[in-house]
């Protein structure tokens, strides 16, 4: 163990006392050895003979990070790539967070900019109708929608810890506008070899007086594309583009998304950093009772021999064709054994009773470490009651949530605002001071993909309740599952009329009647108005036949 510089020169200055005197240098010893162990605050700060091995680092977050950075990543990716519970994990992730895409709902701050309720909704609808002509054409590459990108970016972060996103400006009359979203991968962020001594630069990024990034140095090559001839052998300030952080007028303009988790940081930390030994231990070792398991399978069993020399005798007899042994099995068989032979059946105890607990253990300290459900994790549902279950569900739903918060607020709505001011700068918004009143009009609410309810009828009148007493709103609720209020509504109101103009044209009823809710489905009943014409209620697969018997009750009633 490592003495810093008091300690050395106690103990330089105990051997000089022990040459003249040795009880006061034995007396100094003890003394300071109760003082190190006796007033100490923290117990976990103490070494001793079990802790004596545990040194851990003191360096920054760089320092921890960024030497480990590269292993950590291509053990993640093989984790992976060869995992089925790491994949279904990261798969798992991404679909909860992503889903069919977090799109933008424009909401204008009309108080700031003093229009009106209608012209704001003239607004709104004009950079909702922008948005969704650009979506199908944000990949630089061609190859994704905006929603894919989405997608995409979160698998990257999990999977590399960030992930990087370049907003270029791609000139095409067949594209509506020209901003475009190119992804990279982080293994082409790096420090140039030219660039190593410049301790303003780490691991590809440079940073300012404050930490902040000024600029990302991009390989304009992948360094592991070997089989293509991509791979440039040089690593020199020329075979880099940098890429400035920020426009002149503040505006991104790269993107570099990660999750901060110490003080200086300036690269990500993969998903699977601190749970990597666990998985791979639990592969091994799942791999080990597999193979254990096939030998066991092969043997069913054993012919034991009283005389082994009569069989070591006998065996050139068996293998010159003239008499063979049994070496299978088949049903109804019967064979007669020779003297001295006897038959013990084989009891591998494959697999072994101990490993289900063992890997469910194992699973659960992985879930504790990523923190997600074990549910979640495994797909194991079987194990839990409702009320566990709902409470695994609801603590992961926190994280999901979380995630989403971070992707719309650091990637979707920057995006939003390159695309408004591109359409502003095109004339396709009918207003003159967005610049001088930006963040008014990019205010926007994204919708996150939803979740289903564990328990819809409670779930479904609690919402009811909440919004009937004023505790949420109507673009809350809908927005907790996914749905955009305004679509809602307006698809309920042409329903609605649709549904007023069937009645209308074959004098039916498709809606149960308010006055008694639970009738609903039933005739109603024309004794309670004897001048009321009698009401019928359409059934699937009776269309036309309502619609006769519909007729011949209006001919009946003129």
């Amino acid at each position: 163990m490592t003495k810093n510089f008091t300690e050395r020169v106690s103990e330089g200055i105990d051997n000089v006392v022990q040459v003249f005197s040795p009880y006061h240098a034995a007396k100094r010893r003890y003394f300071r050895f109760i003082g190190k162990t006796m007033f100490r605050s923290y117990r976990g700060a103490e070494g001793g003979r079990l802790r004596g091995s545990w040194i851990p680092g003191g360096g920054s977050a760089d320092e921890d990070l960024l030497t480990d950075l590269s292993k950590l990543r291509e053990k993640s990716r093989d984790l992976i790539r060869n995992d089925a519970i790491a994949s279904g994990a990261i798969n798992t992730i991404v679909i909860n967070i992503i889903g069919t895409g977090i799109k933008p709902q424009s909401r204008i701050d009309k108080e700031t900019l003093k229009i009106n309720e209608e012209y704001a909704d003239q607004l709104q609808r004009q950079i909702e109708r922008i948005w969704a002509r650009w979506i199908g054409h944000a990949d630089a590459s061609r190859k994704l929608n905006y929603f894919g990108i989405e997608e995409l970016v979160e698998r990257s972060r999990l999977m590399n810890g960030e992930a990087l996103v370049i907003p270029l400006r791609i000139t095409n009359p067949k594209r509506p506008y020209s901003l475009s979203l190119q992804t990279i991968e982080a293994d082409r962020m790096d420090t140039p070899s030219d660039k190593v001594s410049n301790k303003e630069i780490r691991k590809g990024v440079e940073i300012g007086q404050y930490g902040e990034p000024l600029a990302y140095w991009i390989k304009k090559t992948h360094p592991g594309d070997y089989s293509y001839g991509t791979k440039s052998f040089s690593n020199l300030s020329k075979d880099y583009v940098r890429y400035p952080a920020r426009r002149d007028d503040d505006v991104v303009n790269f993107f570099h998304l990660f999750h901060v988790l110490r003080a200086g940081q300036t690269r990500g930390e993969p998903f699977f950093a601190p749970v990597i030994n666990l998985f791979k231990d639990r592969f091994e070792y799942m791999e080990a009772e597999l193979v254990a398991a096939r030998v066991a399978a092969c043997f069913a069993l054993f012919v034991k021999r009283d005389n082994a020399m009569d069989y070591a005798i006998a065996k050139s007899e068996y293998d010159s064709g003239s008499e063979k042994q049994i070496e299978e099995l088949s049903p109804g068989m019967v064979e007669y054994l020779k003297t001295g032979e006897s038959v013990e059946s084989f009891n591998p105890s494959r697999p072994n009773p101990s490993f289900e607990p063992f890997m469910i253990r194992i699973l659960r300290d992985i879930a504790s470490g990523l923190n997600i459900p074990y549910e979640i994790l495994s797909k194991d549902f079987s194990r839990s009651n409702y009320s566990n279950l709902r409470g695994a569900l609801l603590e992961a739903r926190r994280f999901f949530m979380m995630q989403q918060k971070f992707i719309a607020e650091n990637f979707g709505q920057p995006v939003l605002e390159l695309l408004l001011e591109e359409a502003y700068l095109k004339g396709e918004l009918p207003i003159l001071d967005f610049y001088q009143n930006r963040d008014a009009y990019v205010k926007t609410r994204w919708i996150c993909p939803g979740w289903q309810w564990v328990d819809p009828a409670s779930e479904i009148k609690a919402s009811i309740e909440a919004v009937d007493n004023n505790l949420s709103s109507l673009a809350d609720e809908l927005a907790a599952v996914g749905q955009d209020w305004e679509e809602n509504l307006e698809q309920r109101a042409r329903e609605a009329k649709k549904i007023k103009d069937l009645e209308a044209q074959y004098g039916i009823t498709l809606t149960p009647s308010k006055k008694n809710d639970n009738t609903a489905g039933q005739q109603p009943d024309a004794s309670k108005d004897k001048d009321q014409s009698p009401e019928e209620v359409i059934t699937p697969g009776d269309d036309q036949k309502s619609a006769d018997d519909a007729e011949k009750n209006q001919e009946k009633n003129k």
